[in-house]
This record gives C-alpha cells, sequence and structure tokens, in this order.
C-alpha cells in the first residue's frame, strides 16, 4: 500500500479519533471528579473548601465574636444540651487548614454551605459533633473535622421572690449567680435595703438562701440549698440554668425556720433550717470544728412544745453524722478541757529585756513576770510603777451599762449633782491594778504579788524627779522634786498663791493612785501633781438660804425652851 492510500485512510478515521478522544477526555473529568480525594498526583484536595470557608466567613481565633464568660469548671459535652444561638467552633483540617465560627439558628439548626442543614437542638454536644462530622465527609472523604462549644448561649429566667425580675443568663450560670446579681450586686437597691435589715450580732438573711425553689420548663423542680452547696460543692444543690428556669427566692423568716450551732466551732449562730439536715450537715453550717472542739462530746438540745422545756440529747459526730436535725434545735459543741490559752503579757519600761512574754494562764506572779525580763535596772524607780490589765471590751460596756441600771437602787445618788458625779465616775473608770511595787519588791509583801492576766501590760518607770504644780498659782508646771520638801515648798517655787487661790482646799494627786489628798496630811513624791483650787465666792441667795435655815433653827428653840417654861 502506497504513502497515499494511508494518507486518504487517515483523513477518513479523523473524526471517528477526535470523537473518541473527546469521551474518554470526557470520562476520564467524571472520573477525576468522582475520585477527588484520591491521592492522585497533580490533582488538588478537597478543590472547594477554600470556597467552603470563604463563604463561611472565617476569622481567626482571636477575633471571634463570641461572649466571653468564666465559668466554674469545663463543659462536660455529654451533660451540655444545645439549643438556639449557641456558638460553635467549627474546622476541618486537610490540605487547607482553616476554622470558622457557627451560630445554632433558631431552628435548631447548623447550616454549613456545601453540605447543608444540620439539625442539633436538644442533642449533647458529643452526638453533635458525630452528626456534622458524618454529614461533612460526605461531601469531603479523609477530612479531620471539628466541633467545640465557643460561648453558651444567652436565655431568659424568671425570678419571683422580693424582687420580680426576668434576667438573661446563659446555661453556664448557677442559681446562686441570680442571688448575687439581685441581692448583692454593689449597683442594686434591693442590696442596701438587705444589708440594712442584717445589721445585728449574727448573720440573718432576709431572704433564703437554703430553701429556693427552681422550676423547671416541663414542671418539675428541684430545691437549692447555697449553704451546703458551698461546702459540698455538689452541683444538684446549685444547679446550672435552662431555658423556661422560674427561680423562687422565699424569704428567710428565721424566727419560724432556724437552727443553732454554738461552742467550738468556727462560725457560730443562727442558721436557717432545712429539712434535710443532719448532724454533719448543721457542724458544716458553723463552717467545721475549731481546733480545740470535742467532736465527740455534742449537745442537742430539742424543745418538747407540749412540755415547754428541752430534751437533752448527747451525740458524736463519728457515730452520729447522719442524726436528724430538727427545726428549732440546739447544738452545743464542747471544747477540750487540756487546750492551752495562748497568754501573754508585755513588759515595758525600766527592765534588762523589754518585750512580751508568753504566760500560763491564770499561774504567773508579777515577781516570775519581772524576773523572766531580766529584773530591774538601777533607773527603775518602783512607786510611779503600774499595772494595765486590758479588760475585754465587750464585758466591760455591758458592765458599764448595768452599773448604771443599777443607779435607781443606789441610796447614795439623791440629787442630780450626785448622778452626775456617779456618771462621770463610771465613764472614767481606768485598767490600772492596785498594786505597790516599792512593797512587794523591797518589803517582800507578797499580798501585792499578784496573779497576771492574758494582755497585761506592766510598766517599769524611772524617777520623774520633778512634781507638778497648778491650778491657782503664779507660775505653773514642773518643779524639781526635793526629798523631803512639803507642799508649801512646791508651791513656793511656782510662785506662790495667785489672788483667786483657795488655800485650805490644796490637794495633792499621786501619781500611781491619782487619789486626791489633803496637802497637809501626805508626803509630796516624785511624780506627784499638787492643785490649787479657786476660791468660789458664796452667792447671796446661798447666803441668804443659809441664814433662814439658821433663823428656823432658832426660832424652834426658842419655842420648844418656851413651851418648856410654860409648862413648868
Amino acid at each position: 500500500m502506497n504513502i497515499n492510500k494511508v494518507f486518504i485512510i487517515l483523513l477518513t478515521f479523523l473524526p471517528l479519533f477526535c470523537t473518541f478522544a473527546q469521551k474518554i477526555e470526557q470520562n476520564s473529568n467524571n472520573i477525576t471528579s468522582q475520585n477527588s480525594n484520591l491521592p492522585i498526583s497533580n490533582n488538588r484536595i478537597n478543590a472547594d473548601a477554600s470556597d467552603l470557608l470563604s463563604n463561611l466567613n472565617p476569622q481567626s481565633n482571636q477575633s471571634f465574636q463570641g461572649k466571653i464568660v468564666p465559668v466554674d469548671k469545663s463543659v462536660d459535652p455529654k451533660k451540655y444540651f444545645i439549643g438556639s444561638n449557641d456558638i460553635f467552633v467549627f474546622g476541618m483540617y486537610g490540605y487547607i487548614n482553616q476554622q470558622t465560627q457557627l451560630v445554632v439558628t433558631l431552628e435548631g439548626s447548623l447550616i454549613i454551605p456545601s453540605v447543608g442543614e444540620i439539625k442539633v437542638l436538644g442533642l449533647n454536644i458529643e452526638e453533635a459533633k458525630r452528626k456534622v462530622s458524618d454529614a461533612v465527609k460526605k461531601r469531603y472523604k479523609n477530612t479531620e473535622i471539628s466541633l467545640s462549644l465557643y460561648a453558651p448561649r444567652p436565655f431568659i429566667v424568671t425570678v419571683s421572690s422580693l424582687v420580680q425580675k426576668r434576667i438573661e443568663v446563659s446555661s453556664l450560670n448557677r442559681v446562686s449567680d441570680i442571688v448575687s446579681l439581685i441581692y448583692y450586686d454593689t449597683l442594686s437597691v434591693s442590696r442596701i435595703q438587705y444589708a440594712h435589715d442584717n445589721s445585728r450580732e449574727f448573720f440573718v438573711p432576709v431572704i433564703s438562701l437554703r430553701n429556693i425553689e427552681l422550676v423547671h420548663k416541663d414542671g418539675s423542680s428541684s430545691f437549692v440549698d447555697l449553704y451546703k452547696f458551698f461546702f459540698t460543692n455538689d452541683d444538684k444543690l446549685n444547679p446550672y440554668l435552662s431555658e423556661g428556669d422560674i427561680v423562687k427566692i422565699p424569704f428567710g423568716l428565721l424566727d419560724k425556720n432556724y437552727i443553732t450551732i454554738n461552742g467550738a466551732v468556727q462560725l457560730a449562730g443562727v442558721y436557717e433550717y432545712n429539712k434535710a439536715d443532719n448532724l454533719e450537715s448543721v457542724i458544716q453550717l458553723g463552717r467545721g470544728f475549731d481546733q480545740n472542739a470535742q467532736p465527740d462530746s455534742i449537745t442537742l438540745y430539742r424543745l418538747i412544745p407540749a412540755e415547754n422545756k428541752y430534751e437533752v440529747i448527747y451525740l458524736s459526730y463519728e457515730n452520729n453524722r447522719d442524726y436528724k436535725i430538727n427545726n428549732y434545735d440546739r447544738l452545743f459543741v464542747k471544747y477540750k478541757s487540756d487546750f492551752i490559752i495562748n497568754a501573754s503579757i508585755t513588759i515595758l519600761g525600766e527592765v534588762n529585756n523589754p518585750g512580751i512574754y508568753p504566760i500560763t494562764f491564770k499561774n504567773m506572779t508579777l515577781k516570775e513576770a519581772i524576773q523572766m525580763a531580766g529584773g530591774f535596772k538601777p533607773t527603775a524607780y518602783l512607786p510611779l510603777s503600774i499595772v494595765f490589765r486590758k479588760n475585754d471590751q465587750e464585758y466591760t460596756k455591758k458592765d458599764t451599762n448595768e452599773i448604771l441600771i443599777n443607779m435607781r437602787t443606789n441610796d447614795l445618788i439623791v440629787n442630780e449633782k450626785d448622778k452626775a458625779s456617779f456618771e462621770r465616775d463610771i465613764i472614767s473608770r481606768r485598767n490600772r491594778m492596785v498594786v505597790d511595787f516599792d512593797k512587794l519588791f523591797n518589803g517582800n509583801d507578797l499580798s501585792q504579788n499578784i496573779i497576771l492576766e492574758d494582755k497585761d501590760i506592766i510598766y517599769i518607770n524611772d524617777d520623774k524627779k520633778i512634781v507638778y504644780v497648778y491650778g491657782q498659782v503664779l507660775n505653773e508646771g514642773y518643779v524639781s522634786y526635793k526629798e523631803g520638801a512639803d507642799y508649801d515648798y512646791y508651791i513656793s517655787r511656782a510662785g506662790g498663791y495667785s489672788l483667786a487661790a483657795d488655800k485650805g482646799d490644796t490637794r495633792v494627786i499621786k501619781f500611781n493612785s491619782r487619789g486626791w489628798y489633803k496637802a497637809d496630811e501626805t508626803k509630796v513624791m516624785s511624780g506627784d501633781f499638787i492643785y490649787v483650787p479657786k476660791k468660789t465666792p458664796t452667792e447671796f441667795r446661798e447666803s441668804l438660804t443659809i441664814i433662814a435655815t439658821m433663823i428656823g433653827v432658832v426660832a424652834s428653840v426658842l419655842t420648844t425652851y418656851l413651851l418648856i417654861r410654860q409648862n413648868q
């Protein structure tokens, strides 16, 4: 066959070859499209993934617009149930790694372009992850899918209490958040009223914190005990909120619903009663035992209304943890009898080692304390030394009030001047102990060797070698002390009496006791005070009263005399 015939045959079958080639190319393209996820060289994997993610408006992790909320624990994917407006982070990982944000629609779906609508309403996160992954992988094989909750949905709950309100919360909010927001928020007017009503000795809540009712959308309800939650961390006692919840917060009414825990606990007081209370929960209300408590010596006082008296029940914490506690019960936890009180005293002034020293309770004497401080310095002056006793302030206040109340039974207070003087004396009571250091340490008078108490202050003074002269003198002030000199010497050194001085009422005030003595009946010592009062002229009406009284007396005597003479 010559070349011309071959060429003619090729021209004849060329259209047929072109058609066949086009079909092969078309079939090849179809196969490639159908197997686009296969690892074929020079072929793109998930070619439209970038288009898909661009349609979802991808953003970086740092720029998500979801709301960041504080949480007290991580979300359990098996317990968190998805609702409208939950925000998720959706990711696809393969040839292209990108993330984007998805919001559950009001119909409860996640919409993923090129994949479609995926119903997730009511599913927990774990179920939703599986459902989304299955749906996406039908479109994009060999692709890793992630779905993670980014921000919980906001929703509305209703509060029924002193405050009637609908509040926006999330599924990560608990009942305690509602109580805190309404009653303790510094911007809340209710909080001001709450604080006002609770300015008393014990923490007495106006609202209930232990009998809150949480009513759910399906009609079921649960009871909230915030006190018990904070010492057990049991979610059932302070549950997370859900759509449609109603939070009912009643008043505490502690005069009808209370229990009392006292004694060796951390925070004794009156607390709201909960019908589920047992011995363990009540001890926890008091924040647990004091370090000096006897857990096996708990006394329960239970009211018997019919007999109007208390039944006494003895309990042990170890053996009676589950013992049922009733409304109005009162518990007392005993202290250990062998615990050691942390007592100390302070020694200041002219001792060799001043400072704070430990003492044994009601067993340390004054002499022993001075020895513990290294003894006296040569500059110590015992007549001016003092012991201060710091009594309990609350006790002192109550004691003073009791003394003032008892004024009505005192026959010494007969007029307003007496009353004013008595009240002034009560208010000015001092914390000095009556101790004569000179008799104790120089005369060995053990009657002065007092037993020290916790927080006593011992001040060992130095010899001041001065006497203070004031009042009606020409030049009041400090005068150098002279051994054996009487009060006239110090008054003369102060310039002598002024014209208004009442010389006969001059007094010496002792430094240590602050006692007032007639000037000619006591010895002036270093540190004492000499006071010269002002002569007060007698008013005319006072003189007239005295004259009238004298005339009345004389008249009575004369009348009596005349009657006697007449009878004779």
